[in-house]
């Protein structure tokens, strides 16, 4: 990865809806329907968090008929939150 792909990632950690959303998909995929109960903001303001993480390729996206699942595409990811703590090491990846 390059500097200014490490500065995109840094960036979208950065804001705390974004923060939140990544926190939850480290458990693993979920439902587009079901982030914003998880995290504790409307659907109108997470759903335009989630696209800004799939621009800026932090996360992907598959539909599962009317479903969107949302999981964590860069791995990168992973290593920033166990650095921060809240991943811990054995901590199971699911990709």
């Amino acid at each position: 990865m390059s500097r200014a792909d490490n500065l995109k990632l840094l960036k979208a950690l950065s804001e705390e809806t974004r923060y939140r959303i990544i926190e939850t998909l480290l458990k693993g995929e979920k439902c587009a329907c079901e982030i914003p109960f998880l995290i504790h903001r409307t659907q109108s303001n997470t759903s335009m968090q989630l696209l800004k993480l799939v621009d800026l390729g932090v996360l992907k996206s598959r539909r599962e008929g009317r479903k969107i699942i949302y999981s964590i595409k860069n791995r990168k990811v992973y290593s920033i939150f166990r650095v921060l703590g809240v991943l811990k090491n054995g901590y199971k990846i699911i990709f």
